[in-house]
C-alpha cells in the first residue's frame, strides 16, 4: 500500500466512523538518512486518531512511535516526511495497516503454547508468531522473536516489522481478553 492510500483509508474511516481506530506501520527508505539505520529504526507505528486524518482540523500532526523503542518516540511525522509537503524529507518505502494483515480474523482462536527456551509460540490462522511473555501493569506484554506463516504450503518467516505488528495486535487482544 502506498501512503497516499493509507491516508485516505484513513481520512475514510474518521469522517464516517470517527470513534473507530485503525494502527498502522510505515517504513521509511534508507536513503531518507544521512546515516544508515536497521529496518526496525526506519520503521513507525502510527494509529488513524491523529489531528491529520481528522475532518476540518486546523493542525496535520501525525504522531508515530519508532518500533526500535530507542529513538524518535512520539515524533511529528507530518514535520519529516517528503509526503506531507517538506522537501528533501523521509520517503515512503511502505505502509500497511495491521488489521489488515493476514490472518488478523483468526486471532480471537489463538492457542498458545509455551516453548522450553520459555518463549510462547502463538497460532492463529497460517501464523505462528513467538514471543517472550511478561506482565507489566497487569497487561500482557509480548517482545518479538520471530514469525512464520504458510504461503504455498510452505514455512515463510515474516519480517520483523510484521512480527511487531502481529504482537501489537495479540497483545490488546489478549488483554482485552482478561478484562486489563
Amino acid at each position: 500500500m502506498n501512503y497516499s492510500e493509507l491516508k485516505r483509508v484513513f481520512r475514510e474511516l474518521k469522517a464516517t466512523s470517527p470513534r473507530d481506530d485503525l494502527t498502522a506501520h510505515i517504513i521509511f527508505t534508507e536513503d531518507s538518512f544521512a546515516t544508515q539505520y536497521p529496518l526496525l529504526s526506519r520503521t513507525y507505528r502510527f494509529n488513524s486518531d491523529n489531528k491529520g486524518f481528522r475532518p476540518r482540523m486546523f493542525s496535520n500532526s501525525i504522531f508515530a512511535y519508532c518500533l526500535d523503542k530507542t529513538s524518535d518516540q512520539g515524533v511529528r511525522l507530518d514535520w519529516y516526511m517528503a509526503e506531507e509537503g517538506n522537501p528533501g524529507g523521509w520517503k515512503v518505502e511502505d505502509c500497511y495497516i495491521l488489521e489488515q494483515m493476514r490472518d488478523v480474523a483468526a486471532i480471537p482462536n489463538l492457542t498458545s503454547t509455551e516453548q522450553g527456551d520459555g518463549t510462547v509460540c502463538y497460532f492463529f490462522g497460517d501464523t505462528c508468531i513467538r514471543v517472550h511473555e511478561s506482565y507489566e501493569g497487569g497487561k500482557v506484554h509480548l517482545e518479538p522473536v520471530r514469525g512464520d506463516q504458510t504461503a504455498c504450503g510452505e514455512w515463510v518467516e515474516l519480517s520483523v516489522d510484521r512480527v511487531y505488528g502481529y504482537c501489537t495486535l495479540l497483545e490488546r487482544h489478549l488483554n482485552r481478553k482478561e478484562g486489563r
